[in-house]
């Protein structure tokens, strides 16, 4: 359960019991430590998750963090999207093309 009014923290229902997550940068995964830019009892916001976002993009310029989509996802996401397109117009199912010459 997630309650606005107390945006640090998450409740988590489980077959044993329940436990209560509070947000800590100094806790958790290096990825979650990455992204928790204020602390404790500073709740983050949108302006944090953007500077985030950017971070990573200026990153992927000269190299490959980890979590971002690299080219080879898009074209996979492009290459299902064609089938999709091909699928609705034709009413049959369509095979994902692989890209190769004569297909």
């Amino acid at each position: 359960m997630f309650d606005q009014e107390n945006p640090e923290q998450v409740w988590l229902g489980e077959p044993d019991g329940a436990r209560l997550l509070v947000r800590d940068p100094r806790t958790g995964s290096s990825e979650q430590r990455r992204l928790s830019r204020l602390p404790a009892g500073h709740p983050q916001g949108y302006a944090q998750y953007f500077e985030a976002f950017i971070a990573d993009t200026y990153e992927a310029v000269g190299g490959s963090p980890d979590g971002l989509p690299t080219f080879t996802d898009g074209l996979r996401s492009a290459k299902v999207v064609d089938s999709v397109l091909r699928s609705a117009a034709s009413g049959k199912w369509e095979e994902v093309r692989d890209g190769s010459a004569g297909d």
